[in-house]
């Protein structure tokens, strides 16, 4: 059976992609499963929440490609030394392929083949259960190419706001897209509404029938309701499946929701 590779996609920044990622590492971590964590966003906040500081080698080597060598380096082969191990707080199961700024001057390099690295490092690591891929919101990007190629999974976290909708609207162009081209075989576990607001006002109900006018066979029951538990156990560098309290209990149970629709849909 394939690797279970979920990426975790949405082309408007702000809709919660991040934490979802961090949630799902959390959740499959919590069940005893084995994690790569790959953080293609520059701004490299799942690495910072994931505890690994100042790296040795990020995601950034594996991609880079000198142009003037005729024999460039397998990244299935370099990809062992660019992994992490996440932070003490986080189970040693899980492991990170970090990002760093350079990372951004991968979306305008014309290297030939570029987004299929990726795909040659993840099936370079051996031991993992799992692989979460965070992807940045930049529309028809190299690294949003380099996830969606590797991935066999998509999840779409969506606010109830305008960038929430517009934001998952525009991934699913952009993953139809690649199923058209070069990852036919990729599927989309579903849509999931990410930091719903409490109280739920006009406006947010609105966005919502909106969402379920348009993916009414993508738009998962499961919803990342808005708490700030999570901020703290992002500052922290904790995993959501370790902080204190109900609503922190809340959220890792809705993303142990995702992650079994995830493992089931691949």
């Amino acid at each position: 059976m394939a690797l279970t590779t979920v990426a975790v996609y949405s082309e408007k920044g702000g809709v919660g992609k991040t934490a979802l990622a961090s949630g799902l590492v959390a959740a499959a971590a919590a069940r005893g499963m084995r994690v790569l964590a790959v953080d293609l966003d520059p701004r490299h906040t799942l690495t910072d929440e994931l505890g690994v500081d100042s790296p040795a080698y990020s995601v950034n080597d594996l991609l880079f490609i000198d142009p003037n060598d005729p024999d460039p380096a397998d990244a299935a082969e370099l990809v062992q030394d660019a992994l992490s191990p996440a932070g003490e707080a986080w189970p040693d199961l899980v492991r990170v392929l970090a990002a760093e700024r350079a990372l951004s001057h991968r979306e305008v390099d014309a290297t030939i083949g570029l987004e299929h690295r990726l795909a040659r490092a993840v099936r370079g690591v051996i031991d993992v259960d799992l692989v979460v891929i965070d992807v940045p919101p930049r529309a028809g990007g190299r690294l949003a190419g380099a996830a969606l190629v590797t991935a066999n999974v998509v999840v779409i976290p969506a606010t109830l706001t305008l960038d929430g909708y517009i934001g998952a609207g525009e991934a699913m162009t952009t993953v139809r897209h690649i199923q058209r081209g070069p990852n036919p075989d990729l599927q989309v576990a579903g849509i999931v509404r990410s930091i719903t607001p409490r109280p739920v006002r006009q406006i947010h109900q609105e966005l919502d029938r909106q969402l379920a006018e348009t993916y009414p066979d993508l738009l998962l029951d499961a919803r990342i309701p808005h708490y700030a538990v999570r901020e703290e156990a992002r500052t922290a560098s904790v995993p959501i499946t370790s902080a204190p309290g109900r609503e922190a209990r809340t959220l890792a149970s809705a993303y142990g929701s995702v992650l079994d629709i995830v493992i089931k849909g691949d």
